[in-house]
């Protein structure tokens, strides 16, 4: 999550869309009171000469290392976090910075988003479930993988409407992006590196992923980008 004064801009980030490797690309056009979230330590070392920086509030000023939830919940508390959502990020800019601010986040194909955060979610399981089992795991036992189903949709929207200036479609993420960067007026050069793919080792298309009833789940959770952006299996 970025907060730019300089360029009078805010990324927010979603999952498995590029959104690290875009932060990384706009980090170093970032100015000193611009407000950078946190990566990890991995990424934070990528992005050594522009750090986190000007996000924390309250305890976070003590370096307190605090659980996951805790930032959601009390972010007034902590400060800026990764994978902030809309709504929270508008309560601690201001309603003045938030609307006067050009908006903007990454979307990506429900399905082809799903096999991708299964692989991530996945990587550390030994032995790794098929991605069927990952799918229908929440359903069947009630404990494995409870976070199968992802939540891009409320990192951009307020009440069901989305309240960001500009959806950047992943498979143009590029292209869009050098278009936001000249609509800024951002001076530094802006490029993509590859931030996490590497946890992806098969890369069948997605659709060879799925089964009738997997495909359908991906259609029910996420109904409303499917009927927000026109997403096709």
């Amino acid at each position: 999550m970025i907060l730019s004064r300089k360029y009078r801009f805010i990324f927010l980030r979603t999952a498995k869309t590029g959104s690290t490797s875009t932060e990384l690309a706009l980090s170093p056009a970032c100015g000193p009171d611009d407000i950078l979230a946190p990566l990890s330590r991995k990424e934070e070392r990528k992005r050594k000469l522009s750090p986190a920086r000007n996000y924390a509030l309250g305890i976070g000023h003590f370096g307190i290392k605090l659980p996951g939830e805790f930032r959601h919940h009390f972010p007034q508390f902590y400060g800026y976090y990764n994978h902030m959502p809309a709504r929270q990020i508008r309560r601690l800019a201001g309603d003045d910075v938030w609307n006067d601010f050009y908006k903007f986040t990454i979307e990506r194909n429900p399905w082809d988003r799903q096999v991708s955060f299964y692989f991530w979610r996945t990587r550390k399981s030994k032995p790794q479930p098929d991605f069927r089992s990952f799918m229908l795991s929440r359903r069947h036992s009630g404990k494995a993988f409870r976070s199968a189903r992802m939540k891009n949709w409320w990192t951009y929207t307020i009440n069901d409407e989305i309240v960001v200036d500009r959806v950047i479609r992943y498979e143009n993420l590029d292209a869009e992006l050098q278009a936001i960067r000249s609509e800024l007026g951002i001076a530094e050069p802006v490029t993509l590196p590859s931030a996490k793919s590497h946890t992806r080792k098969d890369r069948r298309p997605y659709r060879d992923y799925y089964d009738e009833e997997t495909r359908a789940l991906v259609a029910d959770w996420y109904k409303r980008e499917i009927d927000a952006f026109g997403w096709t299996f």
